[in-house]
């Protein structure tokens, strides 16, 4: 089966209107913030960002198999790392599933002023535990109303391959 959420493009919707839609449906909240999280990724700007597009999307996504979205937020020293190890805890995966992916589309919600280093190191987390060497796309949004110490990111992960995935349904994620 094949990951997809459906929308129609027809529909000129303000994004704080879809939030309001997506938070009045009945998905429980890791589906949501999924969903929004996936969302950030192509619609939001700043002044400074690095930019994802639903090319970038289309291009992880092809690795296939199934998909899984992990979504964390962090403040404090090493806020990029401990964000990063957050989201694929958010997944329901471990690190040993994490080794198997092909592909991972990273989108990082922070203050102008977070140094580059300090996400380039972050993603070393997901250099250092895959078996191959994974597709990785990354981007940024910058808020100059964050905490300069304060990171939010989303991650897509896919093509897992023949790798050991358990099915946990959403909503018996804690």
């Amino acid at each position: 089966m094949e990951p997809f959420i459906i929308a129609e493009n027809e529909i000129d919707i303000d994004i704080n209107e879809l939030y309001s839609y997506i938070d009045d449906t009945e998905f429980n909240n890791d589906i949501k913030k999924g969903i929004k999280g996936m969302l950030e990724i192509v619609v939001s700007r700043g002044d400074s960002d690095i930019n994802l597009d639903f090319e970038d999307v289309k291009t992880i996504l092809a690795h296939g198999n199934d998909a899984f979205v992990g979504s964390a937020e962090y403040e404090g020293k090493d806020a990029a790392k401990k964000a990063i190890e957050l989201a694929i805890k958010n997944t329901s995966l471990d690190i040993n599933s994490v080794n198997k992916v092909a592909g991972f589309l990273v989108h990082f919600t922070i203050h102008p002023d977070m140094p580059m280093l300090e996400l380039a190191d972050a993603m070393e987390i997901l250099y250092e535990n895959s078996d191959n060497k994974p597709d990785i796309i990354w981007g940024t949004t910058t808020n100059k109303s964050l905490n300069q110490n304060y990171i939010k990111v989303t991650i897509l992960f896919t093509g897992f391959g023949k790798c050991d995935i358990k099915n946990i349904p959403a909503n018996n994620i804690d």
